[in-house]
């Protein structure tokens, strides 16, 4: 089921129009987002800002996908939201300005765009990208 859910981002993330993805995006409409984002070979890892509304971060990491002729590459990225929520959610951001959220069985939990995040600027919205 998780091979099938990777396989399934990949295409995501791969078939996307992309541009580059900033250190620090916010999840538009909502009051988290991720900070930090930092390439390392084909990885990625960073933090899950805010999950919750009331600050509460946590550790988000992945690898990097990129479509042949593409520009720039998309990132699949795990985080475990247990402290919060008791689960693992799978993230796809993509080039294209887009999210998708998926829980481990393969199902999406929610989906959206992002804007590249503004240092100082407090993050519109009132809830989190994810509500269990």
């Amino acid at each position: 089921m998780l091979k099938s859910l990777v396989s399934l981002a990949l295409l995501g993330v791969m078939g996307a129009a992309q541009a580059a993805i900033p250190a620090n995006i916010n999840f538009d409409g909502y009051c988290d987002g991720l900070t930090g984002l930092t390439k390392n070979g084909y990885g990625v890892a960073g933090t899950w800002r805010d999950t919750d509304c009331a600050g509460t971060n946590v550790a988000i990491g992945g690898t990097q996908g990129k479509a042949k002729g593409a520009l720039a590459k998309g990132y699949i990225m795990t985080s475990d939201l247990y402290p919060v929520y008791g689960i693992t959610l799978l993230t796809v951001i993509n080039g294209d300005n887009t999210w998708t959220l998926y829980f481990t069985d393969g199902t999406v939990a929610n989906s959206g765009t992002w804007s590249a995040a503004v240092a100082g600027v407090k993050q519109q919205g009132t809830k989190a990208s994810f509500q269990k």
